[in-house]
């Protein structure tokens, strides 16, 4: 079993080179199938996040160092493959294991344990599994993963003291702007970061907040209960006039505002300055509408400089959640040599006793039924002169650091591959 890890994240890749390996939701189950279907992997989970794309899997038994890597790169994405070698990064074993428990607990993120890539990275799960993608032993390293994440948040203050990229767009907007209160915000998109945007604003004391999306029912939806007006994508030049934060953190696989749309609601506003904060990857905004005149245009990567400070803020919890990781690397390594070693432990088990209860079968012959006492203390030493033996050969199978190698020794040695006579 070979588990390895292959990607690009915002600490690789600038943001153009990102938003052309985003592999959109509807795309991931089919990816994975195919890498599966021509022999690349055994089981896979892909997550795509506007930070990092990145494919955890079990190798094919086939697998070389490069195969994987240049595959993936040549195909799904729309990234040039030259460009994929030039960004992109292989790791394999515990580095790619301990890699994915620092994504998990948010540790590589833009902003240090954020709690979203959680959420995501259990979604990822779950299309993996609808798929028909996974296997035991990726399970035992998500699973890991997962649990690591929560004992980071439970256990660290960077769980007490939750981050996102939204608490990143509204610092940098107050960067800008100085004070919030009292501006009116158009919000683009319903998911989960318009949501946090949402009411991380609303504690800005914010004036009107205007939500827009694809489907006007979502839109309403996720508006209402925070006191925000959700209007269709259609009619934002019905009220841009009164806007002055666009927001846009929309999934949306195309650009929603080009440079010719936001020239005409520079027009209607009179070119008054208006910030616009695009932080979904594949960029909802056109990059040009960033010299349009009165517009101040941020992306994610231009939120670098708020994610430093978090970084500096944040650096003393990050030994505790190190420390969370190594102990669940550790674990989870020690459930999938298990996993590995059980079938050889169950063979030896089921061999030792075939042997034992041939020899005690053959000397309880001699001893007359009558004498209950002396067949029950024989079996009794029997029993216990199997557990003795087995403790050692079942304990090196699996402290053993190569459990494959170590299986090996023991078919060869007890000839566990032989039928039961």
């Amino acid at each position: 079993m070979k588990f390895v890890l292959l990607g690009l994240s915002h600490k690789s890749a600038p943001l153009d080179v990102r938003e052309q390996a985003f592999i959109p939701e509807a795309g991931v189950g089919e990816c994975i199938r195919r890498l599966i279907d021509h022999d690349l992997i055994e089981s896979g989970v892909l997550l795509s996040t506007c930070n990092r794309t990145e494919l955890y899997a079990i190798a094919s038994v086939n697998d070389t160092p490069d195969r994987l890597f240049e595959s993936f790169g040549l195909w799904p994405h729309q990234l040039p493959f030259d460009t994929w070698r030039r960004y992109a990064y292989r790791l394999t074993g515990d580095d790619a294991v301990a890699h994915l428990f620092f994504v998990a607990g948010g540790l590589d993120s833009l902003m240090i344990g954020e709690g979203q890539v959680l959420g995501q990275l259990k979604r990822a799960l779950a299309r993996a599994r609808q798929a028909g993608a996974l296997d035991a032993h990726l399970e035992i390293i998500i699973r890991g993963a997962l649990r690591a994440a929560k004992r980071i948040r439970h256990e660290t203050a960077l769980g007490r003291r939750p981050v996102s990229v939204s608490h990143a767009a509204v610092a940098a907007a107050q960067d800008v702007l100085g004070s919030l209160a009292g501006r009116n915000v158009l919000l683009l998109g319903a998911g989960e970061m318009s949501e946090v945007t949402l009411r991380l604003l609303r504690k800005q004391r914010i004036g009107d907040v205007y939500l827009a999306s694809r489907t006007f029912e979502r839109a309403e939806e996720v508006a209402q209960p925070a006191g925000a007006t959700a209007i269709p994508f259609d009619a934002i030049e019905q009220i841009i006039e009164a806007v002055d934060i666009i927001v846009s953190s929309s999934s949306a696989p195309h650009h929603l505002l080009d440079a010719g749309r936001v020239t005409g609601f520079q027009e209607r506003r009179g070119d008054r300055p208006l910030l616009i904060v695009d932080m979904a990857v594949p960029r909802d905004v056109d990059p040009d509408a960033g010299a349009v005149g009165g517009v101040h245009l941020l992306n994610i990567d231009d939120l670098q400089r708020v994610a430093e400070a978090n970084r500096e803020a944040r650096q003393a919890f990050v030994p505790a959640a190190e420390q969370i990781v190594e102990d669940e690397v550790r674990a989870t390594r020690l459930a999938l040599d298990a996993r590995e070693s059980a079938p050889t432990i169950k063979a030896l088990v089921d061999r030792v006793a075939q042997l034992r209860d041939g020899v005690l079968e053959h000397h309880l012959a001699r001893v007359p039924a009558s004498d209950v006492a002396a067949r029950e203390a024989m079996r009794d030493l029997a029993d216990a002169l199997t557990t003795k033996f087995l403790h050692g050969p079942i304990r090196a199978l699996r402290q053993s650091p190569d459990p494959t190698l170590e299986a090996a020794v023991m078919n060869e040695a007890f000839d566990l591959d032989r039928e039961p006579s």
